[in-house]
């Protein structure tokens, strides 16, 4: 996509011309406001942004109440006050944050008396109903970081957990939430992903925008402001820098590599070296009129492979698999069936990115300014993971575009407006080295090897593009403020995805694989042959209507913000219809998505100052504050695109359960012939294939919606006490409650109920693999939070927070494929599924931070920061080891409960329930539980994610250190980061710990008996744990950056 950048900044500057001349279109909120009473009505208030010299004029009512909104964050501000025959009053220095209104109390005086100032706060003065936290441009400079990832700066809210802590590709979870129920923002236009594959919830593999561009970021969790939606998790906003009346401008430079990590367990990190540089610039084109800021920055690295066979000395070790293991594989691959599975491990896969920014900021007139906004991201991630050739790696590359234009008006002193129109163009086409070879899966011992294509890329493409245009108007009426808008958005999805176009095929050990006898087979197929792929592809549109009106009521001590939302949501094609669906289920799968959620809101803000802490001199300032209200989130575009790609009217999915000789065929009108079918290669792509369905398709399954469906919504509310004591102490305590209205449920359609087995539990027939996307009422979350923070006029600050909470869910949505999301998840009987601990949750959580500035030398400042994390550790659900088993007196495999079966915990060796397949098995197994966590759940099951890895704790510290520049202003800037300071102190501190997909198969079954009863051969009690070291997590981490600003 660089090759569209001249054409993009020519319609750009054509764009910046034509502001200003006419008007255009408005949407996210990324402005401040604020409120002042004046002790005289009809004074005249001006406010001025410094910087650039943007001013706005209102005359107080006749309360003496003045309302200014739409304003740039940050500052500094000066606010002027007059009035005839009153001296004129001034005050300097106000900063405002994102979203929040600032409170002003002017008081003049006649021109007899002395003269008193205008008394104004733009911290403790702020208006906050909902929890959150802000960061401005100097909190963010002094954050340890090394990825310079936005999870660095959201953690800093006790409730916000980052998920695989310090890696690449961080995911943001609040208060329990899907990682993707996230909404994120910059500039007002969404930067979530458009499609929904992504774990970290960003349409980029990595940080979705530099640091080195972002002016505020903000984190709220129960934004009651009707005009903000789209979220049940958090609402993440960022505000980039603007340009001024003065140039300034930034070049940095980072770099590291392997010594700049240290070891684990003695073993050094595999050799890598990583680079960033950039740069950013602005400044005025037109004092006082047109500015501008413009910005880049380029990554580069090279990802070592971390994982090795269990003989090797690789940081990630196989359970089973030895190096001669590998090398037998390599031979077979390359003699038995002619391709090179590449390397298993000791290569670096490269790794790139690339950022774009050019903002124009203009001030048309007094009434009216306008803001274009062009932003341009390009990735290159590789992704392996354990037991996998390079082959079977993945490459993901997308390319991102974002352009918007707001303009922002002030009609008279009480009507505003904002208008913004914004683009969103987003391509992803990942790869896989050995996409014309099937995914060949291997069992030795313990472990999975894969190798050959990786089985969701051959066929994996897409293409959104998204047009918003919104409209908010904002009417003063002194006590009330009343808000109304309207937002549209109009995205075109294509998503070309064929799992398992090239083949999928399982084999049980090194042998099968050589013989080619297979213990499973899968294949997608295109109706019209291999290489007709268009018509299979997801390539529809959505459509979503936000109407608002909200009223922001002030009544003294108490300001309420009421209002209610409506969003609606619609497909206006259905998918293509599926005969065989429809005559196996009864109804058809052609359903559109068509939803509409009210979302009434209430939020207040008490300042119990006087009522409440009156006759305590040391609070100087106390507010009560909280809410209740319905939020829609978001919800990811491929799980509507499921129905469209797996409508099965396209396509065919083979699946075959064991070796079969007399396999039919897949190439059109003819026979497998002198082709044997224990031959894997017949499932190969290439350019000559010929490969089809045959006339009659063997499954024809399909994933479809419940014509009721309606997108995720929680009833969220709060109530806080926030305090500020005489001696600079800011307090906070907190509530949080969150109860699902609708959550995501899937059901298999073609599932009954046969029988139970000895435990109680159903055993349940499959049909081909159908389908529903539905609703469920169950899950919701809760917390409690403290924090204290303080700063002394010598140089030091801290703060510390706290949570605590509890969030449930139904199904964790791990994936981006209905059947996988319906078949990773841990379950007792069928889809009898309650609500359990959520995957995404940390429960008990402590973040705190000790900093010191001083001048050693000069104006050049020394600035220490340090940030300690302990965190509870992760829920994970003990399991069956792949419990095959049949049903009461009958013979069969059941997939349904396939590695992801919760465990009936027997009462002892002499349990009814299950069989022992010796003693010394019993023993074994009995020791286990008694002495561990299984022991409360004896005589029941273990429900989901019961329990929890150990827990974390991390301390980082930067380093800041300014010196001078070759000119007045100018500044050299080195900073040096260091991570998991605890691990450099005791090698046994700072270890991440999990359980891979939070399974653990703990105990070891080979099915059932005819009687139903589960046979139990032993236990594995470190199945799937291990310490998370895929980007270094569990080591310290160190890295030193260069900057020269001016």
């Amino acid at each position: 996509m660089r090759k569209k950048m001249p054409r993009k900044l020519y319609a750009f500057v054509l764009s910046a011309l034509f502001v200003f001349s006419t008007s255009t279109f408005a949407e996210v909120e990324t402005t401040s406001s604020i409120r002042g009473i004046v002790n005289v009505s009809g004074a005249e208030v001006t406010v001025t942004h410094v910087p650039t010299g943007t001013t706005k004029t209102r005359t107080a009512n006749e309360d003496g109440l003045f309302f200014v909104s739409d304003l740039l964050i940050g500052g500094p501000y000066e606010i002027n006050a007059s009035a005839s025959g009153y001296q004129s009053q001034s005050q300097s220095g106000l900063y405002l944050v994102l979203n929040k209104t600032a409170a002003v109390e002017i008081t003049l005086v006649s021109n007899n008396m002395e003269e008193i100032g205008v008394t104004a706060s733009a911290t403790s003065g702020t208006i906050r109903m909902g929890g959150g936290i802000s960061l401005g441009e100097d909190a963010i400079a002094g954050v340890p970081t090394i990825n310079r990832s936005i999870a660095d700066y959201a953690k800093f809210d006790p409730r916000v957990s980052i998920n695989t802590e310090s890696s690449k590709n961080s995911s943001i979870t609040v208060m329990g939430a899907h990682e993707r129920f996230n909404d994120f923002s910059v500039d007002g236009v969404s930067f979530n992903d458009p499609f929904g594959l992504n774990d970290n919830g960003f349409g980029s593999m990595r940080n979705p925008i530099s640091m080195e561009f972002v002016d505020q970021i903000s984190v709220d969790i129960t934004p009651y402001d009707v005009s903000r939606g789209n979220t049940t998790g958090g609402s993440i906003a960022t505000v980039t820098k603007s340009g001024s009346n003065e140039f300034h401008g930034s070049v940095f430079f980072i770099e590291r590599d392997e010594d700049d990590v240290g070891d684990l367990f003695d073993q050094e990190f595999a050799e890598f070296s990583e680079e960033t540089k950039g740069f950013t610039f602005s400044g005025p084109i037109i004092e006082d009129k047109l500015f501008f800021f413009v910005g880049y920055e380029e990554f580069e690295s090279g990802l070592p492979a971390l994982y090795g066979t269990s003989d090797s000395n690789a940081p990630n070790k196989a359970e089973s698999a030895t190096e001669a293991d590998i090398a037998e594989l390599v031979r077979i691959s390359q003699d038995r069936y002619g391709f090179d599975p590449g390397q298993f491990t000791g290569f670096t896969a490269p790794e790139t990115g690339e950022k774009v920014i050019v903002k124009l900021n203009a001030n048309i007139n007094d009434m009216h300014r306008a803001v274009l906004l062009y932003q341009e991201d390009e990735d290159s991630l590789p992704a392996g993971g354990y037991n996998r050739f390079s082959s079977n790696w993945v490459y993901y590359a997308p390319e991102i575009e974002r352009t918007s234009l707001t303009l922002y008006s002030d009609w008279n002193d009480r009507l505003s407006t904002k208008i913004r129109y914004s683009t969103y163009d987003y391509l992803s086409d990942p790869s896989s080295p050995g996409l014309t070879i099937p995914e060949m899966r291997v069992q030795v011992g313990d472990d999975r090897i894969y190798l050959g294509g990786e089985r969701y890329r051959a066929a994996n493409k897409i293409v959104t593009s998204s047009d918003y245009i919104s409209f908010k108007a904002t009417y003063d009426m002194g006590n009330h403020v009343i808000t109304a808008g309207l937002d549209i958005e109009d995205t075109s999805l294509y998503n070309l995805f064929i799992a398992r176009y090239n083949g999928e095929i399982r084999f049980d050990s090194i042998a099968d694989y050589e013989a080619g006898t297979y213990s499973y087979l899968r294949a997608h197929v295109p109706q019209g042959g291999i290489l007709d792929v268009d018509p299979v592809a997801a390539n529809f549109n959505l459509e979503k209507t936000t109407l608002y009106v909200g009223d922001k009521i002030y009544l003294g001590d108490l300001t309420l913000n009421v209002g209610v939302r409506l969003d609606q949501v619609e497909t206006p094609d259905a998918p293509r219809e599926n005969p065989k669906f429809l005559e196996r289920n009864g109804f058809s799968n052609a359903q559109r998505f068509d939803m509409s959620v009210v979302q009434p809101r209430i939020g207040f803000n008490y300042d119990a100052s006087e009522s409440l802490f009156g006759n305590i001199d040391r609070v100087i300032s106390a507010e009560i504050r909280g809410g209740y209200g319905l939020f829609m989130g978001r919800i990811p575009n491929v799980w509507y695109g499921n129905a469209y790609s797996r409508s099965g009217g396209a396509s065919d999915y083979w699946r075959v359960y064991g070796y079969d000789d007399d396999l039919p065929s897949f190439r059109c009108g003819g026979t497998v012939g002198a082709m044997p079918a224990g031959d894997p290669t017949f499932f190969w792509v290439g350019p000559t294939s010929d490969y089809c369905i045959p006339s009659s398709p063997y499954f024809n399954d399909a994933q479809t919606v419940d014509p009721d469906f309606e997108a995720p919504s929680s009833w969220r509310g709060n109530i806080a006490l926030d305090i500020t004591t005489e001696r600079g102490y800011e307090l906070t305590l907190e509530y949080n409650k969150d109860t699902t209205e609708k959550g995501v449920f899937y059901r298999e359609l073609g599932m009954e109920l046969e029988g139970y087995l000895a435990d109680g539990r159903g055993v349940y027939s499959h049909g081909p693999g159908d389908y529903l996307l539905t609703n469920t009422d169950l899950g919701g979350a809760e917390a409690w939070s403290a924090s204290i923070r303080k700063s002394y006029d010598n140089g030091f600050s801290y703060f510390a927070s706290w949570a605590a909470v509890d969030a449930k869910d139904v199904y964790a949505l791990t994936s981006s494929q209905a059947e996988s999301s319906y078949g990773y998840t841990q379950r007792w009987d069928g889809e009898n599924v309650p609500a359990a601990r959520s995957s995404f949750m940390t429960s008990r959580k402590i973040i705190a931070g000790l900093e010191y500035r001083t001048m050693l030398f000069g104006d050049n400042e020394t600035r220490i920061s340090a940030i300690y994390v302990r965190k509870s550790g992760e829920p994970y659900s003990i399991t069956f080891d792949d419990p095959r088993y049949s049903p009461a007196g009958g013979v069969g495999y059941s997939r349904f409960y396939e590695d992801y079966s919760l465990p009936y915990v027997p009462t002892g060796a002499d349990d009814p329930n299950v069989v022992f397949t010796s003693a010394t098995a019993a023993a074994e197994v009995m020791d286990h539980i008694n002495n561990g966590p299984l022991a409360q759940y004896k005589g029941t099951y273990a429900p989901r994610n019961a329990f929890t890895t150990p827990g974390y704790s991390r301390l980082d510290i930067r380093l800041t250190q300014e010196i001078p520049g070759p000119m007045d202003g100018h500044k050299v800037i080195f900073y040096l980061d260091l991570l998991n300071a605890l691990n450099m102190l005791d090698d046994d501190d700072g270890h991440v710990y999990e359980y891979s997909y939070n399974n653990s198969r703990q105990i070891l079954s080979d099915g059932t008996d005819d009687q139903g009863r589960f046979i139990i051969r032993g236990v594995d009690p470190d199945d799937s744990y291990f310490i998370r070291d895929n980007s270094g997590q569990s080591r310290w981490q160190i890295q030193m950056g260069l900057k020269y600003q001016f």
